[in-house]
């Protein structure tokens, strides 16, 4: 029996997640064997991302590990983000085969398996995705084990920071690719594109099939959530609405909703909000300095998050909202990091993904001047993360 080896990304995406647990069983219906050992499999498959450097830089360092590890006659092929977001650096390092997210099918023109990619469901995460980066694999195991003691105990709920963490209780349903913004900063635009949404009868229908199956959470994934429609005349509100029209014991997980359309739709989506079916999602708001959030072209304010935010927790039942910080970008000041400190202080979020900025490739961000120093950056950080610490420990213990 031949074997394949799907490496995981050090901090995936969920749609990277998808594509990974997808790549395996499409395998294993095609008669492979999966293994987690790479030196005895037949192919070598590596899912790449490029959102930051650190990122970049262990996709880099397994591309090199795989390539000495494997079989002389085992083919190595990349796929993920990484070949459109930095294909110069990947080049230096490999010449075979890329893949990127969004061409995932060409799988089936390499391999000609009877079973097609297309024929199985590609809703569904593992924890074995999450495996990489011990970190992320503690949380992704204790939300597990929360939602493990949940059916033996029913008073025990997984806590709010948590509700964000990847499941392998999701039915996930991807509902767009690419994004609507143009973020100096951001180098995952290179690699998705505009956005592309997929029609509303089709998220219903999957939707439906994964309340069928027993799922109790609905995973809506897409890099641009809040964009979702703009290219189909129809918006995330509207899908919403027909969401929560189903019937069953459900509840609907948002990956992200930028700050810009939780404003621009707010009254179109608190009806839905209202209803209890929306559980949490993400509002990536980066920065809390006006100044730094025009220079990363982001099309809002900061009394536009704080309003939007704590109005929706006060108005609807959705539970909680997490958020995205870029502490360090280019230009920022003392002044404007006290306003990333209020960010903290005064918006109600329950969980915060805190990083350092990094120049990416091709972005207007890389060029800017008055870049700001790693060991600013670094104090910048530990700052933001003693502060997320504290508010994280009141969240868990439901105390905000």
């Amino acid at each position: 029996m031949k074997k394949v080896y799907v490496g995981s990304t050090l901090h995936p995406c969920t749609e990277n997640a998808m594509n990974a647990n997808l790549l395996k069983r499409w395998f294993e219906a095609n008669g492979w064997q999966v293994t987690k050992n790479a030196p005895e499999a037949d192919m070598v498959i590596l899912s790449t991302c490029g959102f930051n450097q650190m990122s970049e830089d262990y996709e880099i360092g397994e591309i090199r590990a795989k390539l000495s590890q494997k079989r002389s006659d085992a083919e190595l092929i990349v796929v993920g983000c990484l070949p459109e977001i930095n294909k110069e650096r990947l080049r230096k390092e490999f010449n075979g085969v890329c893949i990127s997210t969004k061409e995932i099918e060409k799988f089936n023109e390499r391999m000609n398996f009877g079973v097609k990619l297309e024929d199985l469901q590609n809703n569904f995460i593992s924890s074995d995705e999450y495996e990489a980066d011990p970190r992320i694999a503690f949380w992704v195991k204790a939300r597990a084990r929360f939602e493990q003691w949940h059916k033996r105990l029913p008073f025990i709920k997984v806590p709010k920071p948590l509700l964000t963490t990847p499941s392998a209780s999701w039915f996930c349903v991807r509902c767009a690719t690419g994004c609507t913004g143009s973020c100096t900063y951001c180098g995952i635009r290179h690699a998705q594109g505009f956005i592309k949404s997929v029609p509303i009868d089709s998220i219903v229908r999957q939707a439906e099939q994964g309340i069928a199956l027993g799922y109790k959470e609905i995973a809506l994934t897409g890099e641009d959530m809040g964009g979702y429609g703009v290219d189909a005349r129809t918006d995330l509100a509207e899908l919403l609405s027909e969401l929560c029209k189903l019937k069953g014991d459900f509840v609907i997980n948002l990956r992200f909703i930028d700050p810009y359309w939780l404003m621009k739709l707010f009254d179109k989506l608190l009806p839905s909000f209202q209803t209890g079916k929306i559980l949490s999602f993400c509002v990536p708001a980066q920065s809390g300095s006006d100044r730094i959030l025009k220079s990363m072209n982001r099309r809002y304010t900061f009394s536009q998050i704080k309003n939007g935010v704590n109005d929706v927790l006060r108005l609807s039942k959705v539970r909680m909202m997490a958020t995205n910080i870029i502490v360090g970008f280019p230009g920022e000041n003392d002044e404007d990091f006290r306003d990333t400190l209020r960010l903290v202080r005064e918006v109600n979020f329950s969980l915060y993904l805190i990083f350092p900025y990094e120049d990416r490739p091709n972005t207007k961000s890389s060029t800017f001047p008055n870049k700001v120093s790693d060991e600013v950056k670094a104090r910048r950080y530990a700052t933001v993360h003693r502060m997320a610490i504290r508010k994280h420990a009141r969240s868990f213990l439901g105390w905000d």
